[in-house]
């Protein structure tokens, strides 16, 4: 069947545009035809190579159009594009809420049962993308890449729609990293916006830390030089190592102990599932999907959003032998439903389930 995959705009680096390579592909390879569309080119324009087909809606909009918000003219947009294109079987309204309202006004002049079956697929929770109302507009069903975003889209829907599936992970291509010894080996990787990743809860955890560690940071954001400041201002900036930003980061890392997380908020925390399937234990707050991810004591550790007392106490623990990092192979056995193949099989099965319920 032909899948469609729109997006507002990706800035071409990420764990939404790792998933989306991922998905895309793995689809393809079943026999799908996948066309991704977005408002205009990524930042990172080499990501957009390693999707099958991608197309700028927004580059077809009505310029002229003067509607109540850009709203319209994308989905007027994309609507054009598809009728030079083709219509698809299936529209998967990714990314934000308010993409299902753009695609839905794109095909329903198409009427009924003529239109191509649309489902949401968010990448965050809805109370933060905001306008969660709009996914009344993804009539067909939704597809949720954590229990907790599942839980906060059937507020708005009917539970019965919403299809937990998760988020993909390529274990065929990953290597085990190697365990750090005599020394507390931190690592961080993401974004350095201390809005979402509230990596100040991070340092301020680290403070006082007795015995011997580090912290690799691997990623790059727009608080880099203020997190930096305030790492020296807390007197720690000597065991932190700034790694800058990497296509590939775990090709960058060497050996570790654990990876370490202090977001506020996490619609899955892709990263949590990429550090396990390495056999690497991981930290981290209470923010969203990681709470199922990670098990005290048997991959890792959980501890309340914004208490880096809590963070401190868990490191001391493990530096003082009071805590024992999990092994390995326990790690990679918890996320085993995140491969690829598991993730594709339970979205094909919402999609088709989606398509029988129009017919019923």
């Amino acid at each position: 069947m032909i899948i469609d995959v729109v997006l507002g705009q990706a800035e071409g680096r990420g764990g939404l545009e790792n998933v989306l390579t991922l998905v895309s592909n793995e689809l393809q390879r079943r026999g799908h035809e996948i066309r991704v569309f977005q408002m205009g080119q990524s930042s990172y324009q080499d990501w957009e190579e390693t999707l099958p087909e991608v197309y700028y809606y927004g580059l077809a909009a009505h310029q002229s159009y003067q509607g109540e918000q850009d709203l319209f003219r994308y989905a007027l947009g994309y609507r054009d594009m598809l009728d030079i294109l083709g219509y698809p079987d299936v529209i998967l309204a990714t990314h934000t809420p308010l993409l299902s309202a753009l695609c839905r006004l794109a095909v329903c002049h198409l009427g009924g049962e003529k239109e191509p079956a649309i489902l949401s697929w968010l990448h965050g929770p809805p109370d933060v993308w905001k306008g969660g109302q709009y996914l009344h507009y993804a009539k067909d069903g939704h597809l949720a890449i954590s229990e907790s975003i599942g839980n906060q889209i059937a507020e708005y829907v009917d539970p019965e729609t919403v299809h937990y599936i998760g988020n993909p992970v390529d274990f065929n291509h990953v290597s085990q990293v190697k365990r750090a010894k005599n020394s507390l080996k931190l690592i961080y990787v993401g974004r350095l916006n201390n809005i979402e990743k509230r990596l100040d809860v991070l340092f301020k955890g680290l403070k006082k830390l007795n015995g011997d560690w580090t912290l690799n940071v691997i990623g790059d954001g727009p608080n880099k030089t203020s997190l930096q400041d305030y790492a020296k201002k807390l007197d720690i900036d000597n065991h932190i190592f700034w790694m800058g930003w990497s296509n590939r980061p775990w090709e960058e890392i060497t050996s570790a102990s654990v990876l370490v997380l202090s977001s506020d908020y996490e619609g899955f925390g892709l990263v949590v599932v990429e550090a396990l399937s390495r056999g690497l234990p991981v930290i981290s707050t209470a923010c969203g999907g990681p709470n199922e991810m990670i098990k005290d004591g048997l991959n890792g550790w959980i501890f309340p959003c914004g208490d880096s007392e809590k963070l401190h106490h868990i490191l001391q623990d493990i530096l003082d032998g009071k805590k024992v990092l999990p092994d390995a192979e326990s790690c990679l056995q918890s996320v085993d439903q995140y491969r690829v193949e598991r993730v594709v099989d339970r979205m094909e099965s919402a999609i088709h389930q989606a398509i029988e319920n129009r017919t019923i």
